[in-house]
């Protein structure tokens, strides 16, 4: 019944359609290397004059999105010291910035870790808007440290005073931002679920 019902052509050829469904928890990215090795032992069985093919793949798209994101850190990243030293003028002051974007986004994975999530382009994407809101704060402390630098005090003297006047501003800023994100990890519905993660990872790469 469903021979006559449906028919498969692909490449102008009549054609056999299969697909393979992963399961909720198992990676697309795995599953579609783990295929594209099994398929040189099915072709050795298939009969003669029969092929298989892969006509669709969605890893594909996921795997470009992710590698997109991660090009879109390097480009953040560069930005950011190219900005700082156009307006600070010192060198060293453009890599502190640079320094705080690893650290945070080092401990941001190892509480999504911690909380069960997986690198997808949800966390990725969070990881790339949390990276301005991170340097943001840097930039902040680093300003005003180079600001006590610039009258003639000791570095050392200079950044605790720097960072002392402006740590509660800073702390201030960095919770009303986790602020923000709370009513998104609370939405209801598909809308809820899909950006639970998102809300979560930029909640805790800013903290």
């Amino acid at each position: 019944p469903l021979a006559e019902r449906f028919s498969v052509r692909y490449n102008g050829s009549e054609a056999v359609a299969l697909g393979v469904l992963r399961n909720s928890t198992a990676n697309p990215l795995d599953l579609s290397k783990a295929i594209t090795a099994m398929l040189p032992r099915i072709r050795e069985n298939m009969p003669k004059g029969v092929d298989i093919e892969v006509a669709n793949d969605s890893s594909v798209f996921i795997e470009e999105s992710i590698k997109a994101v991660y090009q879109t850190i390097l480009e953040a990243a560069a930005l950011v010291s190219l900005v700082i030293f156009f307006f600070l003028r010192t060198l060293r002051a453009s890599i502190i910035p640079l320094i705080t974007i690893p650290v945070s986004l080092t401990g941001s994975f190892a509480l999504m870790a911690l909380f069960g999530f997986s690198i997808n382009s949800l966390t990725l994407l969070a990881l790339v808007l949390a990276i301005g809101l991170v340097v943001d704060d840097a930039i902040v402390v680093l300003e005003n440290i180079i600001r006590h630098v610039e009258k003639g005090e000791e570095p050392f003297s200079a950044a605790l005073r720097g960072a002392r006047e402006v740590g509660f501003t800073i702390i201030s800023i960095s919770a009303s931002l986790v602020a923000v994100f709370i009513p998104i990890f609370f939405m209801p519905g598909v809308i809820g679920l899909l950006f639970h993660e998102f809300a979560v990872v930029v909640g805790l790469s800013i903290l």
